[in-house]
């Protein structure tokens, strides 16, 4: 029987919690000002907010390019052949160019078309100064991209953490100060300042930490942007179409989810989807801030091989530490819920139960994808990426028709989650990508037993 390598275990355990250190301040302080924002909003306010900041999330994403992927492949790739820091200072100062060309036309069509964004989230116009106020949170997004790239491609668990103190940090003392006085609107504002207190936090201290992988500045510079322009699009490309087909999705089911069961259901929704991705938000944070920029440093030394290698390697112990999470918090949900708003969205518990359930199908594909770029290409990673909104889609239409009612999108999610799991394991066993015998039996072992507990809970 194979020993269990109890230092590896503790070594990929304490990256875990490096890199999700910034999720846990994020999760502590959002714990906190959700608490304010139920107190004072009420489950219709709560539903409300969250249409907006996902409208704000999807405008920000798609002004951001989906850059911060192939800026972080560059500099990861610059970084560990030592040689050309060059093209990774090309790849960063480029990608920051063409987000300030895409977030300058997207802010002016958000402020401008304002009305007709909130007719669409929310079925009125009367909360286009919402959507107006969101505009700050998409600047933030946006240029996070760039940022990010460069620190994912750094291997910079940090940074995260700066981004949460700064960001989340911020956010939630303007809560308190502004949602008692301005209500719904102060809300909105505390909200969309978030992402740009974060932004600047990072650019403040890890600026300098990373100097030499963005200064000089490429010369002439808007020149160099231009020629660095094609290929950063063409991988960030297949990354934003996904990005915006997957939020897109959700936003637009989410939008026919309120209009069938009302603002108060989209606040039980909200609680119970905000409270699962908080389990699987350490994990991504891992994978994007640190195993990204690792597997594409091991693909350049090793090929697929080491992919693989990498891959196996880290399964078990991730995946088993993303399982006692979701199982912990599927059994707490009841007075997680009651705890971390009110009363009042003690109704969430069945919706974040099955919510809980497609998260760990969601972890488990980026788990076994972090290195789908580096061995397949952008092909890969789309064709891999596309399963999930679609199959969203078409899980949540034969839900919401066979009467499943407000447990529809929640139940949605979690088929999606798991769908996407096996196409991603079968698509990455193509490019030679595979889990060895007891990876598998984790992953099924770990389906099996969740299904049972959210029968459980769910009566």
């Amino acid at each position: 029987m194979r020993r269990l390598d109890v230092p590896f275990w503790w070594t990929r355990f304490a990256r875990l919690l490096a890199s999700a250190g910034g999720t846990l301040v994020i999760a502590l302080t959002g714990v906190v000002r959700n608490k304010w924002l139920a107190t004072h909003l009420d489950t219709a306010g709560i539903g409300i907010l969250a249409q907006v900041v996902s409208g704000q999330t999807w405008i920000g994403s798609a002004a951001g390019l989906a850059l911060s992927l192939p800026v972080a492949r560059a500099v990861g790739q610059a970084s560990g052949r030592g040689a050309d820091l060059d093209a990774g200072r090309r790849a960063a100062w480029a990608a920051a160019f063409l987000t300030f060309a895409a977030t300058s036309a997207a802010v002016a069509a958000g402020l401008l078309f304002a009305p007709a964004i909130s007719r669409a989230l929310l079925g009125t116009d009367e909360h286009a100064g919402l959507v107006r106020v969101s505009m700050i949170g998409v600047v933030g997004l946006a240029f996070m991209n760039p940022v990010q790239g460069v620190v994912a491609g750094r291997s910079d668990v940090r940074a995260g953490l700066t981004f949460a103190i700064a960001g989340a940090g911020g956010a939630t003392l303007l809560a308190f100060l502004f949602v008692p006085r301005f209500g719904l609107m102060g809300a909105a504002i505390a909200t969309a300042i978030l992402n740009p207190l974060g932004l600047l936090g990072v650019l403040w201290l890890h600026t300098r930490r990373h100097r030499e992988a963005i200064f000089p500045r490429p010369r002439p510079f808007v020149a160099s942007a231009l020629r660095e322009a094609g290929p950063l699009l063409r991988v960030g490309g297949a990354a934003l179409a996904l990005g915006l087909l997957d939020l897109g999705a959700m936003v637009a089911l989410r939008s026919h989810y309120l209009r069938a069961h009302g603002v108060d259901a989209n606040g039980l929704l909200q609680a119970a989807l905000a409270l699962s991705q908080q389990v699987g938000a350490g994990f991504y944070a891992y994978f994007a801030g640190y195993a990204f920029g690792k597997i594409n440093a091991v693909h350049g030394a090793e090929g697929t091989a080491g992919v693989r290698s990498y891959t196996r390697r880290q399964w078990t112990p991730l995946f088993v530490l993303a399982f006692l999470g979701v199982a912990i918090a599927m059994v707490a949900a009841g007075p997680l819920l009651h705890l971390l708003y009110s009363s009042r969205f003690d109704a969430a518990r069945p919706l974040m139960a099955f919510a809980l359930w497609g998260e760990a199908g969601r972890i488990a594909t980026q788990m076994l994808i972090v290195g789908a770029l580096a061995v397949g290409g952008t092909a890969l990673w789309f064709a891999i990426g596309i399963v999930q909104p679609v199959a969203l889609v078409a899980a949540y239409a034969w839900f919401h028709a066979n009467g499943s009612g407000a447990a529809s999108l929640p139940l949605a999610y979690a088929t999606a989650g798991w769908i996407t799991f096996a196409g991603a394991a079968v698509m990455m066993a193509r490019r030679g990508v595979t889990l060895d015998g007891r990876g598998l039996a984790v992953a099924a072992g770990g389906f099996v037993v969740l299904a049972i507990l959210v029968r459980f809970v769910t009566g």
